[in-house]
């Protein structure tokens, strides 16, 4: 899953890279920056998500409380943290989020994690520009698999239903 603000950003910071007479100093703050662009637009992507499955709740109070409740329940963007959340709404949900073979877009993904995590905490990153762009080339899927997850069993019923 995408997200064009991210994609926009990598995009005009490539341009005013490529004119070659940017500092070390300005080419490093970039990438923090993008590290942390990229967190926040994550958990914005993941918390829209548990939103937008909380929406097909009827009854209004529930669907407050469920809302509310997966807001405290968010601890993190470690795949770990995304796998409780899921196993919050159910056990299948955390199995078929944890059931995605590709360990590269796992570890692209915790790199980014761990890369902003450094920096928020004042600490450094040894993280190129290049490199995280090519993190996030890979990292994006893990949403993809987390929204897979949520929408099980909307995917589940459908399949059933075109089967009877």
């Amino acid at each position: 899953m995408r997200i064009r603000r991210i994609d926009d950003a990598f995009e005009k910071c490539e341009s005013h890279l490529s004119s070659g007479d940017v500092e070390i100093e300005v080419k490093d703050l970039l990438t923090r920056a993008l590290l942390i662009l990229i967190c926040a637009e994550f958990e914005r992507k993941i918390k829209e998500m548990v939103k937008e499955k909380c929406q097909s709740i009827a009854d209004d109070q529930v669907r407050q409380f469920a809302q509310n409740s997966t807001e405290r329940m968010f601890r993190g963007l470690k795949i770990g943290d995304l796998a409780g959340l899921l196993a919050h709404f159910s056990t299948e949900y955390k199995r078929r989020f944890d059931n995605n073979p590709d360990d590269e877009a796992r570890t692209m993904y915790s790199n980014i994690i761990t890369n902003r995590n450094q920096i928020a905490h004042g600490g450094e990153s040894a993280a190129t520009f290049r490199e995280v762009k090519r993190y996030y080339e890979k990292a994006h899927f893990v949403l993809d698999w987390f929204q897979k997850a949520l929408k099980a069993d909307t995917v589940d019923s459908g399949a059933q239903e075109e089967n009877t």
